[in-house]
This record gives C-alpha cells, sequence and structure tokens, in this order.
C-alpha cells in the first residue's frame, strides 16, 4: 500500500495549479462564458502543448499512459479555477470509450487529432431515462447494406457545443430489437440528419442536445462490435464520476480557503469575523469535510481499475458522499460570507453552481447512494478492508499509489487470522458481543490479553526491545482489522497504549524494567488521572496537589472520569508541584499505587447501565519520589506527548467496520412481524450514508498511515478530522441500531455484565444489548479531547 504521491505527480500538480491560476482566474471565465463560442480554444491549444489531452492515453496511441491519480490531480485544478473547457467530456469520457473499443484507424484518426488539441469528441448516450441505468437506451441502429441508420435523442451532451465529432451510443438492429445489444458509432457531427441543439446548463457553461433523424454512417463507425459495450461504458462512466469526485475536492477547497480569507480580513463590532469561536467552529466543520471528500475521491480514484463490485463501492460511494458534505461547505461559504457570497461579483455562487451541476451529472447524489447500497448488501463487500491482495503476475500494480497488501503482508494477514481463528474462544467473543462499553470487562480483557502475551503479540505497537511485536506499521493495521473483524475484546486502554510510550520515553530504566513487564502480563492495570472536577479539557487548570516530603510526595485532591479505576492497581496522574509562573510549569507526572493508604474510589454510573468511570480522592496520599517520571514541571510536556496516543494514535477503521457488519446482521434478521429492514428504502439510505462514512474514514485513516511510513507528519487537521468522525459514525451506527428495535426499545436489562446471563440466540443478544451500546456511544464525541475541542484546534491551524 502507497498513498502518497510520487515526485512526479507532485510536480504535475504543481505545473496545473499555477498554469490555471496564471490563465484562467474568474473574470476570464466569466468572459468566456459570455462570449459567442463559450470556449476558449487558445487554453485548449495551451492544454495540448502541456500533455494533458495525452494524459491518460497508452504511449502506443499517442499518450503519456498516464492513470487515474494523474487525471484527479489536473480535475482537482480545473475544479479550482472553475474551467469550462470539455476536458472531462472529450478526454476521458468519449476518448476512453475510443481508446478501449475503437479500431486501430479510429484510435489514430480521432485520438491523434484529440491529443493534438484539433479535435473535441463528445459521448452521447445518456437519455432521459437514463440515470445510472447505462442500459436504459432507446436510441436505434439499423442497419441498410453497408450503412448503419442511426435514430433516437440525447439530450445534454456534455461537450456537444465545441465537438467535431460525436460517440452515439445505440441499440443494435432497431426496433425489432429492443433488447438488442448497443454499438458505439463514430459520428461526424456534420453528418446529414443530426440535429445540434446548443443548451445552457445551470452552471454557466454549455451543453448540446442531439436529434439523430435517420443518420447514416458506414459500418466501419462501428466501434468494437464483438465487446461488452454496455460494460466498457459503465466503466468509461465510472472513471468520469471519479474525476468528478476529484474535481468536486478541488471546488470544496478553494471554497474553505476563500471562506478563511474572507472572515480573516472581513472586520464586524470592530473584530475580524474571523475571532468569533462560533464561525471558527463552522469552517472548523467545513475543513472536516472537505477532508472526508478528499478521502472519498482517493477511494474512487483507486477503485476505477478494480473488479465492478469495488469500483462501484469506490466511484458511487464517493459521489454520494462527496454530493452530501460539497452541499454543506459551499451553503456555508455562501452563508459566512454574507451578502457577498451571494453576488455574481464573487465566484463563490460559481463555485456552488457548479458543485450543483456535477451532483445532477452521471446520475444524482440519491441516485449513486442507491447504487452504492445494493453493492454492500454484499457481506463480503461491506466488511471487507479497503487494502485489496496483490496479483503477483501483474507487479506493475503494486507501483505508484495503491491500496494494495505485499505478499509478506498477505501472509501476516493469514497468520493471524489463524490465530484469532484458533484462540478466540467463543465466551471472549460473546462476552464482547454483549458488552455496551468501549473497553471490555477487565475479567474478559485480561484473559484475552494473556493468550496473546503468550503468543508475544500483546502490544503490537511496542518496540521489540521491550516485549514488542516489531510489527510495520501496515502490519499492525492488517492485526487490528483481523482482531475486529474476529470479535476481539477491547481491552488495549490506559496500560498498553497510553502510559506504556509515555514510560519508554521518559521514564528512567528503572522504571521500564519494573513496569513494562508487568503492563504485558496484566500484573498491572493503569487509570488515568488528568481530568478534574470543574477542568473538563483544561488539563492546565488542574488542582491535585503534590508536596514534597522527603523522598515522597505527598498529593491531596481528586481525579474523576478514571476509566476502570475501581480495577486497576496504578494510576498516572498529573498533579502540581508548583503555582509559580505559568500554569503549565507547574505540573508534573506521577505514578500512583492505588492501594496506597488515603486513595478513595467512589463510582460514576453510566447512563448505559455500566460503570466504567470513576472519581478517585487522594488524601494525603504517599507517593515515592522515584515513581515521578521526568522531572519536576515537566508533566505539562509529557502529557501532551501521552494525548497524542489518546487521540490518535490507535486505528479505528476496524472497529467501525465491525460495527457496521454487527448492524448489517441485525438488519438482515426478520423482525418479529416478518419485515425486514433492509426492504424500507429509507433505512437502506441511512445504512448506505453511514457506510459512505466509514469507507471516507478508512482512506483517512490509511492515508495518514502512509504518510507515516514514508517519515511524514499527517498533521493536526487530519488527526482530528478523524477523532470528530470515527466519534459520529459510532454514534450513527448505535443510533440506527437502536432504531431497529420497535417496541422492544422498551426492555432493559440492569444485570451487568450481560454475558453472566444464560445464553439465547446471538441476534437476540445483540438485540438485547442495542439500547445500552447507543447510551453509551454518546460518550464518544466527549472523551479524548471532545468534538468542540477538535473543532477548535482546526480552526486555530485553519487560521493563523
Amino acid at each position: 500500500m502507497d498513498l502518497n504521491y510520487s515526485d512526479e505527480q507532485l510536480l504535475l500538480k504543481e505545473s496545473a495549479e499555477r498554469f490555471l491560476k496564471d490563465r484562467y482566474d474568474f473574470e476570464k471565465r466569466t468572459r468566456i462564458l459570455a462570449s459567442e463560442t463559450g470556449f476558449d480554444a487558445g487554453i485548449w491549444s495551451e492544454m495540448a502543448d502541456l500533455g494533458w489531452l495525452a494524459l491518460p492515453f497508452a504511449e502506443e496511441n499517442g499518450g503519456l499512459g498516464g492513470g487515474a491519480v494523474e487525471i484527479s490531480l489536473v480535475m482537482e485544478a480545473i475544479g479550482r479555477t472553475l474551467v469550462v473547457e470539455p476536458y472531462l467530456a472529450s478526454v476521458i469520457l468519449a476518448g476512453g470509450l475510443v481508446e478501449k473499443l475503437g479500431s486501430e484507424e479510429q484510435k489514430a484518426e480521432i485520438l491523434g487529432q484529440l491529443i493534438a488539441g484539433t479535435s473535441r469528441p463528445a459521448l452521447a448516450h445518456a437519455e432521459r431515462r437514463t440515470g445510472v441505468d447505462l442500459g436504459n437506451i432507446a436510441a436505434t441502429a439499423t442497419k441498410n447494406g453497408e450503412n448503419y441508420v442511426l435514430s433516437g435523442e440525447k439530450p445534454l451532451v456534455l461537450g456537444g457545443p465545441f465537438a467535431d465529432i460525436f460517440i452515439v451510443s445505440a441499440r443494435l438492429g432497431g426496433n425489432t430489437n429492443p433488447e438488442g445489444a448497443i454499438g458505439l458509432f463514430a459520428v461526424p457531427a456534420n453528418a446529414a440528419g443530426l440535429t445540434r441543439t446548443e443548451v445552457k446548463l445551470v452552471d454557466g457553461s454549455r451543453a448540446s442536445d442531439l436529434v439523430l433523424n435517420n443518420v447514416s454512417v458506414p459500418a466501419s463507425a462501428l466501434l468494437d462490435a464483438d465487446a461488452d459495450t454496455l460494460a466498457e461504458i459503465e466503466a468509461a462512466y465510472d472513471r468520469a464520476n471519479a474525476a468528478l469526485s476529484f474535481e468536486m475536492v478541488g471546488i470544496m477547497d478553494a471554497l474553505m480557503d476563500a471562506t478563511v480569507a474572507y472572515t480573516k480580513e472581513r472586520v464586524q463590532f470592530g473584530k475580524p469575523l474571523a475571532s468569533f469561536q462560533a464561525l471558527q467552529h463552522r469552517m472548523g466543520e467545513m475543513a472536516v469535510k472537505c477532508q472526508e471528500a478528499r478521502g472519498s475521491a482517493l477511494l474512487a480514484t483507486l477503485s476505477v481499475d478494480a473488479p465492478r463490485p469495488m469500483r462501484i463501492r469506490g466511484v458511487s460511494g464517493a459521489r454520494a458522499k462527496i454530493g452530501k458534505v460539497s452541499r454543506s461547505v459551499a451553503q456555508e461559504a455562501i452563508q459566512l460570507h454574507g451578502a457577498m457570497g451571494f453576488s455574481e461579483e464573487m465566484p463563490i455562487g460559481a463555485w456552488f453552481r457548479r458543485l450543483y451541476a456535477i451532483e445532477n451529472t452521471f446520475g444524482t447524489t440519491a441516485d449513486h447512494l442507491k447504487r452504492y447500497g445494493e453493492i454492500i448488501r454484499d457481506t463480503k463487500v461491506l466488511s471487507g478492508s479497503l487494502l485489496r491482495t496483490g496479483d503477483t503476475d501483474q507487479p506493475e500494480l503494486m507501483e505508484g499509489m495503491n491500496l494494495r497488501m505485499t505478499e509478506e503482508e498477505v501472509r501476516f494477514r493469514d497468520e493471524a487470522r489463524a490465530f484469532l481463528e484458533n484462540h478466540l474462544d467463543e465466551d471472549l467473543k460473546r462476552a464482547e458481543r454483549l458488552n455496551p462499553s468501549f473497553l471490555a470487562d477487565p475479567a474478559i480483557g485480561l484473559k484475552w490479553q494473556a493468550k496473546l502475551n503468550d503468543k508475544g503479540w500483546v502490544a503490537p505497537s511496542w518496540p521489540k526491545q521491550y516485549g514488542g511485536t516489531g510489527w510495520t506499521l501496515a502490519e499492525r493495521y492488517i492485526f487490528d482489522q483481523e482482531c475486529e473483524r474476529a470479535g476481539e475484546p477491547h481491552f488495549r486502554g490506559a496500560s498498553i497504549k497510553m502510559i506504556a510510550p509515555v514510560i519508554m520515553r521518559y521514564g528512567n530504566d528503572a522504571q521500564k524494567d519494573f513496569y513494562l513487564p508487568r503492563i504485558l502480563s496484566g500484573e498491572d492495570v493503569w487509570a488515568q488521572g488528568y481530568s478534574e472536577p470543574g477542568s473538563g479539557s483544561d488539563l492546565a487548570s488542574l488542582k491535585t496537589k503534590a508536596v514534597l516530603d522527603g523522598d515522597h510526595y505527598v498529593v491531596n485532591g481528586s481525579k474523576i472520569w478514571s476509566t476502570l479505576a475501581h480495577h486497576a492497581t496504578r494510576m498516572f496522574a498529573l498533579v502540581r508541584t508548583a503555582d509559580t509562573g505559568k500554569k503549565q510549569e507547574g505540573i508534573t507526572f506521577i505514578l500512583v499505587d492505588l492501594k496506597s493508604p488515603g486513595v478513595t474510589i467512589r463510582p460514576i454510573r453510566s447512563i448505559c447501565g455500566t460503570h466504567e468511570f470513576n472519581q478517585v480522592f487522594f488524601d494525603d496520599v504517599k507517593v515515592p519520589v522515584s515513581d515521578r517520571i521526568g522531572e519536576e514541571g515537566e508533566g505539562w510536556d509529557i502529557a501532551k506527548y501521552l494525548l497524542e496516543f489518546e487521540r490518535g494514535g490507535a486505528f479505528a477503521g476496524g472497529v467501525l467496520r465491525a460495527m457496521l457488519a454487527r448492524l448489517h446482521r441485525l438488519a438482515s434478521e426478520p423482525l418479529p412481524d416478518g419485515r425486514k429492514m433492509f426492504d424500507d428504502p429509507l433505512f437502506m439510505a441511512r445504512f448506505a450514508e453511514i457506510a459512505t462514512d466509514v469507507d471516507a474514514n478508512d482512506m483517512l485513516e490509511l492515508a495518514a498511515m502512509s504518510k507515516v511510513q514514508a517519515g511524514g507528519n499527517p498533521g493536526s487537521v487530519p488527526s482530528s478530522t478523524m477523532k470528530i468522525e470515527r466519534s459520529r459514525i459510532r454514534q450513527s451506527i448505535a443510533e440506527l441500531a437502536a432504531s431497529i428495535l420497535g417496541p422492544d426499545a422498551l426492555r432493559w436489562e440492569q444485570h451487568r455484565p450481560l454475558y453472566e446471563l444464560p445464553e439465547e440466540a446471538e441476534i437476540a443478544e445483540e438485540r438485547k444489548v442495542a439500547s445500552a451500546v447507543y447510551f453509551n456511544s454518546r460518550s464518544q464525541s466527549i472523551f479524548g479531547g471532545s468534538n468542540e475541542i477538535q473543532l477548535e484546534i482546526i480552526a486555530k491551524t485553519l487560521l493563523r
């Protein structure tokens, strides 16, 4: 897997953005649209000189051999600049089909002239009833001697006003064969019987309505008659939709940049608009949606050559997801620009209208959501990782940007899967299935931890020198996916993923030697001591004091929201050791034995009926100086390091996909009245929407992982975006699952833990816990840095 752009691709991206910025500003676009032609032949010629028109075609056809990724970079730049020249219509759609199905003569003539910039073919396929059902074609082609006679109507042909040749679809056999195969014909724009009427489109660009009235063309005009033409047309539209996805990303980013710039400059009530927190958070939400759209568009781009189910999942999923979030971003941009956003003097409205046009091109957002939903009803497609198995017979598929696993990674996945099948007992899986919390009951978690410790797999992220696995980041991701797929109890909490990395980095040798083996074995279980009553996420305002007394600190105060502290043996805590200077400078990081005299733990019961959280009180608790991490006053820096692991140091794709698969099982089972939820179109639409969210989050996670593998840093905006979205997705899944229960939602089982109850059918048990899971899910957007805090982080990054 590699989701990083190559140096050549980055150069293409930079040159495309620079060229269009220099040649194609908003004023020039306005002049082009108002001109008689609605098209700039000079820009088209320069695109040819830059190699853009040759980009996707094979070298043997005079092209440059670029792929979907290179096309996406050009389309993103086109979106930012609102280019109206028919790049999508001529190069990607019409040109792509000619390369796939054309004869050598057709390719030499049509592609040769297109690449040279002297021709602009256009595809005339869709009809009024087509939508995403690309086989719904009424135009006919009747054989008449050595010729074919074409009749029919082709409305809203993109690139039609500028085309000199049309690639026209028609049903072979004429009216006598309404179910006949579909053929494609190369028809000159000046052919007798062809009428072209120009149509102004909502985004200011132009298309053509075509009428073919007994248009006669030679048999040589037919593209490959033996091919599955309809399948190739569908694949061509999917390539075009993937390209449109990145055009939408370009527009969304342009709207984001323009909004940030405007709110920083526009003064209201004596202050820049960007200084108002409410507006900062709204721009933060816009940035979240832009990040999601980019992940979805990248998945679409890397899916265009995949088998059909995966292609539809990637492409239609992206069109459905981006259609929704782009609409929100555009509407917010207008709102935050105020009256200026409603004026034609600024490009905001033009970007808004272009997004609206794309939403209704090659299928609406709803059409693509339906198409995507039909594919993901297959549980193999739904539950499968976005990573794909490599093909040893096609090593070129592993080159460049890709989602493929190496042979070694596939072997590792199979080894992990076999281990889980043999060692993850049914009682452990049942306990997790009946667990409404985000962490397993310690009795269950420690039992599973012991099995993994025997294998040496208990701490995938630890360095090997401390008892970790030494796995690559990709192997850790694969292992997480397989664990979630198998139904592993969630036990890697404060011990393994939070305090351990801190001890490794800041602890001394004695602390490492003592504590790390006890964490691996489960002998020590840790709780977190950060938050305090009245402090929340404002850690610098903490009041718990530690006063040095000889070789001990004496600690007084309390900590709150300490997860599973009633089962823990130790706590890592931030305490105040000085009150002078900046608040952050007086904070120290210590390790507390929870069996020490003076420690009192008071339970805080959750609304889901579980006991997860606690308030911990310290009354003259003695903590040896030897259990201080780092130096006195260094606690703030250590705390920030730890929060990197709490907020972004773990994968979420596996658990989200496991939750989605569980929802799929619930929805597939007949209800007491015999109905199935998947037969309800409203439920199916909501389910599909959530699935597109999961796919987008997966891509963001994989992109971040790929950047880290290459030695980079994903940055705060993607990290906070993933934190926000994974919480929202979990909440959405839990809410939709609870909606299935009907009157059974009123039933409440008070006994905890639920796995102690008599065993029932798996579906019955999942229904039993659904309400509690829904209640518990509300915590997801609060702990680990609330979503509001994450939006604040994003806003500060945008506005600095």
